[in-house]
Protein backbone atom coordinates (compact mmCIF):
# COMPACT_ATOMS: atom_id res chain seq x y z
CA UNK A 1 0.00 0.00 0.00
CA UNK A 2 0.96 3.39 -1.13
CA UNK A 3 0.96 6.12 1.46
CA UNK A 4 0.83 9.95 0.79
CA UNK A 5 1.31 12.89 2.32
CA UNK A 6 -0.13 15.90 1.50
CA UNK A 7 1.17 19.04 3.86
CA UNK A 8 -1.22 21.72 3.20
CA UNK A 9 -1.60 26.03 3.97
CA UNK A 10 -3.48 28.36 2.92
CA UNK A 11 -3.77 26.05 -0.34
CA UNK A 12 -7.78 26.40 -1.13
CA UNK A 13 -6.58 27.83 -4.91
CA UNK A 14 -5.23 24.85 -6.21
CA UNK A 15 -5.29 21.97 -3.63
CA UNK A 16 -9.09 20.33 -4.82
CA UNK A 17 -6.92 20.09 -8.27
CA UNK A 18 -4.34 18.09 -6.85
CA UNK A 19 -6.14 15.77 -4.51
CA UNK A 20 -8.12 14.99 -7.38
CA UNK A 21 -5.50 14.46 -9.27
CA UNK A 22 -4.15 11.86 -6.61
CA UNK A 23 -7.57 10.27 -6.36
CA UNK A 24 -7.31 9.85 -10.44
CA UNK A 25 -4.15 7.41 -10.19
CA UNK A 26 -3.95 4.27 -12.37
CA UNK A 27 -2.75 2.35 -8.99
CA UNK A 28 -5.68 2.20 -6.81
CA UNK A 29 -4.07 0.80 -3.39
CA UNK A 30 -2.96 3.65 -1.47
CA UNK A 31 -4.85 6.60 0.22
CA UNK A 32 -3.83 10.31 1.10
CA UNK A 33 -3.50 11.77 4.51
CA UNK A 34 -3.58 15.50 4.23
CA UNK A 35 -1.44 17.32 7.33
CA UNK A 36 -2.89 20.98 7.50
CA UNK A 37 -0.38 23.67 9.37
CA UNK A 38 -2.77 26.18 10.46
CA UNK A 39 -4.88 27.65 6.98
CA UNK A 40 -6.48 30.98 7.56
CA UNK A 41 -8.72 30.08 4.28
CA UNK A 42 -11.06 27.57 2.73
CA UNK A 43 -8.65 24.56 2.85
CA UNK A 44 -9.74 22.47 5.09
CA UNK A 45 -13.24 23.11 3.98
CA UNK A 46 -12.64 21.82 0.55
CA UNK A 47 -10.47 18.56 2.20
CA UNK A 48 -13.56 17.32 4.23
CA UNK A 49 -15.65 17.94 1.57
CA UNK A 50 -13.26 15.40 -0.83
CA UNK A 51 -13.11 12.96 2.29
CA UNK A 52 -17.10 12.86 2.27
CA UNK A 53 -17.21 12.65 -1.27
CA UNK A 54 -14.43 9.48 -1.02
CA UNK A 55 -15.01 7.74 2.13
CA UNK A 56 -11.98 5.74 3.96
CA UNK A 57 -10.03 7.34 1.02
CA UNK A 58 -8.36 10.47 2.89
CA UNK A 59 -7.57 11.28 6.62
CA UNK A 60 -7.16 14.67 7.87
CA UNK A 61 -4.39 16.00 10.59
CA UNK A 62 -4.27 19.31 11.91
CA UNK A 63 -1.12 20.52 13.29
CA UNK A 64 -1.29 22.61 16.76
CA UNK A 65 0.43 24.65 17.12
CA UNK A 66 1.37 24.60 13.51
CA UNK A 67 4.71 23.68 12.69
CA UNK A 68 5.66 26.89 10.96
CA UNK A 69 7.62 25.75 7.70
CA UNK A 70 7.27 22.84 4.84
CA UNK A 71 10.27 21.22 6.04
CA UNK A 72 9.51 20.83 9.81
CA UNK A 73 5.65 19.55 9.01
CA UNK A 74 6.75 16.83 6.71
CA UNK A 75 9.42 15.63 8.74
CA UNK A 76 6.79 15.77 11.84
CA UNK A 77 4.70 13.13 10.15
CA UNK A 78 7.51 10.69 9.43
CA UNK A 79 8.37 11.60 12.92
CA UNK A 80 5.22 10.62 13.91
CA UNK A 81 4.51 7.59 12.09
CA UNK A 82 1.60 9.28 10.13
CA UNK A 83 2.05 7.00 7.12
CA UNK A 84 0.33 4.28 8.77
CA UNK A 85 0.77 0.88 7.54
CA UNK A 86 1.98 2.09 3.88
CA UNK A 87 4.68 0.07 2.66
CA UNK A 88 5.48 2.91 0.50
CA UNK A 89 5.02 6.55 0.78
CA UNK A 90 4.90 9.39 -1.65
CA UNK A 91 5.36 13.43 -0.89
CA UNK A 92 2.73 15.48 -2.50
CA UNK A 93 2.63 19.65 -2.43
CA UNK A 94 -0.48 21.19 -2.30
CA UNK A 95 -0.54 22.93 -5.67
CA UNK A 96 1.14 20.01 -8.36
CA UNK A 97 -0.75 17.86 -10.46
CA UNK A 98 -0.04 14.58 -11.25
CA UNK A 99 -0.14 12.60 -14.19
CA UNK A 100 -2.19 9.52 -13.52
CA UNK A 101 0.81 7.09 -14.35
CA UNK A 102 2.87 8.52 -11.70
CA UNK A 103 2.02 6.35 -8.70
CA UNK A 104 2.07 3.25 -11.10
CA UNK A 105 5.69 4.11 -12.55
CA UNK A 106 7.14 5.48 -9.32
CA UNK A 107 6.38 2.17 -7.21
CA UNK A 108 7.24 -0.30 -10.38
CA UNK A 109 10.96 1.12 -10.17
CA UNK A 110 10.70 0.91 -6.18
CA UNK A 111 9.85 -2.35 -6.46
CA UNK A 112 12.50 -3.10 -8.88
CA UNK A 113 15.05 -1.78 -6.48
CA UNK A 114 13.57 -3.99 -3.42
CA UNK A 115 14.36 -7.21 -6.18
CA UNK A 116 18.12 -5.99 -5.96
CA UNK A 117 18.52 -4.64 -2.62
CA UNK A 118 15.81 -6.28 -0.61
CA UNK A 119 13.07 -4.31 1.14
CA UNK A 120 15.54 -3.91 4.43
CA UNK A 121 16.64 -1.07 2.61
CA UNK A 122 16.49 2.07 2.74
CA UNK A 123 15.13 3.44 -0.39
CA UNK A 124 14.22 6.81 -2.23
CA UNK A 125 13.24 6.89 -6.45
CA UNK A 126 12.16 10.22 -7.69
CA UNK A 127 10.82 11.54 -11.17
CA UNK A 128 11.49 14.72 -13.15
CA UNK A 129 8.63 17.21 -13.64
CA UNK A 130 6.33 19.59 -15.99
CA UNK A 131 6.96 23.11 -14.99
CA UNK A 132 3.82 24.79 -15.88
CA UNK A 133 2.51 28.16 -14.85
CA UNK A 134 -0.44 29.09 -12.28
CA UNK A 135 -2.82 27.79 -15.38
CA UNK A 136 -1.18 24.91 -16.04
CA UNK A 137 0.64 26.42 -19.17
CA UNK A 138 3.90 24.80 -20.19
CA UNK A 139 6.98 26.48 -19.25
CA UNK A 140 9.16 23.70 -19.68
CA UNK A 141 9.27 19.83 -20.13
CA UNK A 142 12.21 18.98 -17.44
CA UNK A 143 12.45 20.42 -14.44
CA UNK A 144 15.80 19.03 -14.23
CA UNK A 145 17.22 20.57 -17.30
CA UNK A 146 14.99 23.87 -16.05
CA UNK A 147 17.09 23.98 -13.00
CA UNK A 148 20.57 23.07 -14.83
CA UNK A 149 20.20 19.82 -11.99
CA UNK A 150 22.33 16.85 -12.18
CA UNK A 151 20.19 13.81 -10.72
CA UNK A 152 23.08 11.82 -11.39
CA UNK A 153 24.97 13.43 -8.44
CA UNK A 154 23.55 11.75 -5.34
CA UNK A 155 26.56 10.68 -3.16
CA UNK A 156 26.50 12.08 0.20
CA UNK A 157 29.47 14.60 -0.34
CA UNK A 158 27.73 16.08 -3.00
CA UNK A 159 24.09 16.05 -1.37
CA UNK A 160 25.38 17.89 1.67
CA UNK A 161 26.10 21.20 -0.88
CA UNK A 162 23.67 20.73 -3.54
CA UNK A 163 20.21 18.78 -3.41
CA UNK A 164 19.12 17.26 -6.48
CA UNK A 165 15.83 15.65 -5.00
CA UNK A 166 12.68 17.22 -5.17
CA UNK A 167 10.10 16.34 -2.42
CA UNK A 168 6.74 16.23 -4.85
CA UNK A 169 9.07 14.25 -7.05
CA UNK A 170 9.88 11.37 -4.23
CA UNK A 171 8.77 7.58 -2.83
CA UNK A 172 10.13 6.27 0.16
CA UNK A 173 10.16 2.80 1.05
CA UNK A 174 9.17 2.37 4.90
CA UNK A 175 12.86 0.72 5.73
CA UNK A 176 14.10 4.66 5.18
CA UNK A 177 10.68 6.22 6.94
CA UNK A 178 11.78 4.69 9.34
CA UNK A 179 14.81 6.03 9.85
CA UNK A 180 13.21 9.23 10.70
CA UNK A 181 12.62 9.36 13.97
CA UNK A 182 12.74 12.89 15.27
CA UNK A 183 12.36 16.32 13.40
CA UNK A 184 16.14 17.64 13.20
CA UNK A 185 16.90 20.98 14.62
CA UNK A 186 18.79 22.41 11.82
CA UNK A 187 17.37 21.44 8.00
CA UNK A 188 17.81 23.38 4.61
CA UNK A 189 14.41 21.26 3.41
CA UNK A 190 12.72 17.94 4.47
CA UNK A 191 13.87 16.51 0.37
CA UNK A 192 17.20 17.61 1.02
CA UNK A 193 17.38 15.56 4.67
CA UNK A 194 15.97 12.66 3.26
CA UNK A 195 18.44 12.76 0.21
CA UNK A 196 20.80 12.39 2.86
CA UNK A 197 19.39 10.06 4.85
CA UNK A 198 19.16 7.56 2.00
CA UNK A 199 22.76 8.08 0.04
CA UNK A 200 24.10 7.09 3.52
CA UNK A 201 22.10 4.13 4.42
CA UNK A 202 20.95 3.22 1.37
CA UNK A 203 20.07 4.12 -2.34
CA UNK A 204 18.79 6.96 -4.72
CA UNK A 205 16.98 5.90 -8.14
CA UNK A 206 15.59 8.75 -10.29
CA UNK A 207 13.14 8.59 -13.11
CA UNK A 208 14.45 10.81 -16.05
CA UNK A 209 10.30 11.12 -17.21
CA UNK A 210 8.17 14.26 -16.28
CA UNK A 211 5.08 12.54 -14.22
CA UNK A 212 3.66 15.74 -12.75
CA UNK A 213 2.89 19.03 -13.64
CA UNK A 214 5.12 21.60 -11.19
CA UNK A 215 3.14 24.77 -10.83
CA UNK A 216 5.48 27.77 -10.66
CA UNK A 217 3.77 30.62 -9.46
CA UNK A 218 3.95 33.57 -6.39
CA UNK A 219 3.58 31.51 -3.32
CA UNK A 220 5.80 28.56 -4.08
CA UNK A 221 7.96 27.94 -1.03
CA UNK A 222 10.90 26.77 -3.15
CA UNK A 223 10.17 28.15 -6.72
CA UNK A 224 11.45 26.96 -10.04
CA UNK A 225 13.42 29.81 -11.00
CA UNK A 226 15.06 29.03 -14.36
CA UNK A 227 18.96 28.92 -14.46
CA UNK A 228 21.07 30.74 -16.20
CA UNK A 229 25.43 30.43 -16.24
CA UNK A 230 26.29 34.10 -17.16
CA UNK A 231 23.57 35.43 -14.92
CA UNK A 232 24.44 32.91 -12.03
CA UNK A 233 28.23 34.83 -12.53
CA UNK A 234 27.22 37.65 -13.18
CA UNK A 235 24.11 37.53 -10.03
CA UNK A 236 27.36 37.28 -7.61
CA UNK A 237 28.56 40.29 -8.02
CA UNK A 238 25.12 42.01 -7.73
CA UNK A 239 24.88 42.67 -11.81
CA UNK A 240 21.70 42.15 -13.79
CA UNK A 241 19.62 40.26 -10.48
CA UNK A 242 15.82 40.64 -10.93
CA UNK A 243 15.49 41.16 -6.91
CA UNK A 244 17.97 44.53 -7.62
CA UNK A 245 19.88 42.80 -4.64
CA UNK A 246 23.44 44.30 -3.86
CA UNK A 247 26.95 42.40 -3.50
CA UNK A 248 26.75 42.65 0.21
CA UNK A 249 23.13 41.58 0.15
CA UNK A 250 24.38 38.62 -2.03
CA UNK A 251 26.99 38.15 0.19
CA UNK A 252 25.02 37.93 3.21
CA UNK A 253 22.22 35.52 1.45
CA UNK A 254 25.48 33.16 0.91
CA UNK A 255 26.82 33.43 4.11
CA UNK A 256 23.17 32.41 5.63
CA UNK A 257 22.45 29.63 2.63
CA UNK A 258 25.99 28.21 3.42
CA UNK A 259 25.74 28.15 7.39
CA UNK A 260 22.61 26.74 6.97
CA UNK A 261 24.43 24.01 4.76
CA UNK A 262 26.85 23.12 7.78
CA UNK A 263 24.07 23.08 10.25
CA UNK A 264 22.40 21.22 8.71
CA UNK A 265 25.29 18.68 8.09
CA UNK A 266 26.15 18.96 12.42
CA UNK A 267 22.44 18.18 12.90
CA UNK A 268 22.96 15.25 10.46
CA UNK A 269 26.27 13.55 12.34
CA UNK A 270 24.79 14.45 15.60
CA UNK A 271 21.48 12.49 15.08
CA UNK A 272 22.77 9.51 13.16
CA UNK A 273 26.56 9.17 14.39
CA UNK A 274 25.82 5.53 16.02
CA UNK A 275 24.64 4.46 12.46
CA UNK A 276 27.58 6.16 10.42
CA UNK A 277 30.86 3.88 8.82
CA UNK A 278 34.15 5.40 10.07
CA UNK A 279 34.66 6.92 6.57
CA UNK A 280 31.50 8.84 6.19
CA UNK A 281 32.26 10.20 9.83
CA UNK A 282 35.36 11.67 8.64
CA UNK A 283 33.67 12.95 5.44
CA UNK A 284 31.10 15.06 7.57
CA UNK A 285 33.36 16.14 9.88
CA UNK A 286 35.74 17.45 7.09
CA UNK A 287 32.67 19.63 5.99
CA UNK A 288 31.82 20.76 8.89
CA UNK A 289 35.15 22.31 9.78
CA UNK A 290 35.27 23.99 6.37
CA UNK A 291 34.25 27.55 8.27
CA UNK A 292 36.95 27.21 10.30
CA UNK A 293 39.83 27.30 7.88
CA UNK A 294 41.54 29.94 5.66
CA UNK A 295 40.39 30.36 1.84
CA UNK A 296 43.30 28.50 1.13
CA UNK A 297 42.11 25.56 3.57
CA UNK A 298 38.56 25.80 2.53
CA UNK A 299 39.18 25.24 -0.86
CA UNK A 300 41.49 22.34 -0.93
CA UNK A 301 39.12 20.51 1.88
CA UNK A 302 35.81 21.70 -0.71
CA UNK A 303 38.13 20.04 -3.84
CA UNK A 304 39.80 17.61 -1.70
CA UNK A 305 36.19 16.13 -0.66
CA UNK A 306 34.32 16.17 -3.53
CA UNK A 307 31.85 19.28 -1.72
CA UNK A 308 31.48 20.56 -4.93
CA UNK A 309 28.77 21.72 -7.22
CA UNK A 310 27.70 20.06 -10.78
CA UNK A 311 29.11 22.93 -12.52
CA UNK A 312 32.58 24.91 -12.78
CA UNK A 313 31.58 27.82 -12.55
CA UNK A 314 28.94 27.11 -9.15
CA UNK A 315 32.13 25.51 -7.95
CA UNK A 316 34.13 29.04 -8.38
CA UNK A 317 32.00 30.63 -6.91
CA UNK A 318 31.77 28.04 -3.79
CA UNK A 319 35.42 28.54 -3.29
CA UNK A 320 35.01 32.63 -3.61
CA UNK A 321 32.28 33.34 -1.52
CA UNK A 322 32.18 30.82 1.07
CA UNK A 323 32.85 32.29 4.43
Amino acid sequence: MVTVLLCTYNGEKYVREQIRSILDQSYRDFSIVVSDDGSKDETLNIVRELMEAHPGKISLIEQVPPTGSAERHFLRLFADRQYGDGDYIMLSDQDDVWNPDKMEKTLREMQALEVIFGKEKPLLVHCDSEVVDQELRAISPSYVEYQKMTPERKALNQLLVQNNVVGGAMMVNRALAELIKEVPEHCVMHDQWLALVAAAFGEIRFISESLYKYRQHGNNVLGAEKGSRIMEVLGRFGIGRKDGKSRAEMDEHSHKVYTELFRQAECFREMYGDRLGDKQKRMLDSFISIPEKNRVGKIITILSGGFTYNMLHRTVGECLFIS
